[in-house]
């Protein structure tokens, strides 16, 4: 049985004249405990709209998501979000950035320095435990606000275009940073992104999406060996696929 199910769901807003504007239509997927998923789609399409729904920050006008045997009907404490913003508390260092979320779940100190040491050797910033945000690269504050996240050792990690925000090198090396990470912690991953290379790269399974109303319009199996190169042929033709995909979806 499939870890997480989205089950028909729909989301349907009133705008400002009492119109309804439907933002997602008909979603239903569903992904295996440990599984990468990748969500791909243009601006506007109700990417993140679908993971602020998972998360429980809002609830499907329609339809059910479930994690395991629960039901998502308010916020969900097995999961967490990561921005693009990186988010970080800018009166916080890495170290207690990271180990918020331990001191609030009244973690004992020893224990949770010694927890937050070890994410932070995870994503590469050890020597910056009493640096401050502004301190840090984008890169670095994105690496620090993804070792919060795990901190809190959720069942489902969502990603909203976490890497957006920098520069297409600072990028590809966290992707595989992260991987590495994906990879030793296993855990269940929804990544949403508007980058094609982003999403071919990182993940197991591709949704594409379109807009107006928001819905999936085909779902992409990725059979390719890690570590993936960019140069493969395959890599290239599934690329292209994906692209053409959107392309056809816009026209």
């Amino acid at each position: 049985m499939s870890f997480l199910i989205i089950d028909k769901v729909n989301k349907v807003y009133t705008g400002k004249t009492n119109e309804e504007i439907v933002a997602l239509q008909d979603i239903s997927l569903s992904c295996e405990q440990g599984e990468f998923i990748t969500i791909v789609g243009s601006t506007g399409c109700g990417k993140t709209t679908l993971l602020r729904l998972i998360a429980g920050l809002e609830q499907p006008s329609s339809g059910t998501i479930t994690i395991g045997e629960n039901a998502v009907t308010g916020i969900n404490e097995e999961v967490t979000l990561v921005f693009q913003q990186y988010s970080l508390f800018p009166w916080y260092n890495v170290l207690d950035n990271i180990g918020f979320s331990l001191e609030l779940k009244g973690v004992d100190k020893h224990e949770r320095i010694e927890r937050v040491q070890k994410l932070i050797s995870l994503v590469g910033l050890t020597g910056f435990e009493k640096s401050f945000p502004y301190e840090l690269s984008g890169g670095m504050q994105q690496r620090a606000a993804i070792a919060r996240a795990l901190a809190y050792n959720p069942k489902v990690l969502l990603l909203d275009e976490p890497f957006g925000a920098l520069d297409e090198r600072t990028r590809h090396r966290l992707q595989e940073e992260f991987l590495a990470i994906w990879e030793r912690e296993k855990k269940t991953i929804i990544l949403v992104t508007h980058n094609i290379d982003e999403a071919v790269f990182l993940g197991t399974r591709i949704f594409i999406m379109r807009d107006r109303p928001g819905k999936i319009e085909e779902e992409v199996l990725i059979q390719l060996a890690r570590p993936r190169s960019r140069q493969s042929k395959e890599f290239t033709d599934l690329h292209l696929h994906v692209r053409e995909t959107l392309e056809n979806i816009l026209e």
